[in-house]
């Protein structure tokens, strides 16, 4: 069973996008983690993440998200993520069952 994390960060620009990308840095895909979206949407930004389990995602915001946005301040986004946490009846990614 897969896990998808769906976050709308209100308000959230295209800007603060860019300084969460460049605090991030260049990482590789983190194993685990299936699919990866974000884009701008009425009043915000979106996040969506699929990944293999829960834990994997969890593990990744602890190592190396939470810690590289750390210091962003009001370059990144200025308001806490509406967080929608979905357990995958199942996900496809392609052709392939996951």
């Amino acid at each position: 069973m897969a896990f998808m994390r769906l976050a709308f960060f209100p308000g959230g620009t295209t800007e603060q996008w860019a300084a969460v990308v460049g605090a991030v840095g260049d990482v590789s895909s983190p194993e685990g983690r299936r699919a990866f979206a974000a884009g701008p949407v009425e009043d915000g930004w979106q996040v969506m993440q699929l990944w293999d389990s829960r834990e994997g995602l969890e593990g990744f915001n602890r190592e190396v998200f939470f810690p590289a946005v750390a210091g962003l301040g009001d370059r990144g986004f200025t308001q806490p993520p509406v967080v929608r946490d979905i357990e995958t009846a199942i996900a496809w990614i392609g052709e392939q069952q996951i």
